[in-house]
């Protein structure tokens, strides 16, 4: 099953807008879901920070670029920091969200999760209840492999990013380790590409639909273009992955 993840798309209420780097990020994302199509996913997840200034125009324009390129697949999405959840449910077709599909069941035996992680500002945190819900789930499916998508970070990155972090990440990196049949999690936030093991665990970052963020002690953007990530999810448990950007 070929799972595509986008992530960070900050749209602005005015789709001629520029942000970092002179990037508009109306017309970047319209150029990473016409290549998204190409690829021809099973699964589109969207792993949060859809508008970059909650308003209802920005989550409209999210789902008319959705509409107009018509990829013939399942999505997924959840909330970043910088979503309005108020605005998102309202001007997000219902059957995409979070809130009411928290899990996608594939036909070769995976599990995606799709968790909430918005907390504080850009500070993360994933609650009680959905920790108590997921790991009831995985009990249930444990012959099963999973796979987890949330927005922020739940490994530190080494770069000023770490300031935005996710508060209770060692309860959640608990679980991950303690079920097996957990292969992979997903997140963005950090504007860039990071995989990495952790025993029977892929941890994967992805680039940002606009911007990318340059992982140093303070404050910084880069010149790579923006992108996204192919997942292949393997019947037998294993997983190939790539990273895909814009050129030109």
């Amino acid at each position: 099953m070929k799972i595509i993840q986008i992530s960070d798309c900050h749209l602005f209420a005015d789709i001629h807008k520029i942000g970092y780097n002179n990037i508009n990020p109306f017309k970047s994302l319209q150029r990473i879901l016409a290549d998204v199509k190409t690829h021809r996913p099973d699964v589109l997840l969207v792993t949060g920070d859809i508008s970059g200034d909650g308003t209802r125009q920005s989550y409209q324009h999210f789902s008319e670029l959705i509409n107009q390129i018509k990829i013939a697949c399942r999505i997924g999405v959840i909330p970043g920091n910088h979503d309005n959840q108020e605005q998102l449910i309202v001007n997000v077709p219902a059957e995409y969200l979070w809130a009411n599909n928290p899990q996608l069941l594939l036909p070769n035996h995976w599990h995606i999760h799709l968790l909430n992680t918005q907390y504080q500002d850009t500070i993360g945190q994933i609650s009680a209840q959905s920790l108590s819900s997921l790991t009831k789930y995985l009990g249930q499916h444990s012959k099963d492999y999973h796979l987890l998508a949330a927005h922020h970070h739940p490994i530190p990155c080494g770069g000023w990013m770490d300031k935005h972090e996710w508060t209770n990440r060692q309860r959640f990196n608990a679980v991950v380790a303690k079920y097996q049949s957990i292969k992979a999690v997903i997140y963005g936030h950090i504007h860039m590409p990071i995989e990495q093991q952790k025993e029977q665990c892929l941890y994967m970052a992805c680039p940002a639909t606009c911007w990318q963020f340059a992982n140093q002690e303070s404050f910084a953007t880069n010149q790579l273009m923006p992108g996204f990530r192919v997942i292949n999810l393997l019947g037998n448990g294993q997983i190939t992955t790539s990273i895909q950007r814009l050129t030109g």
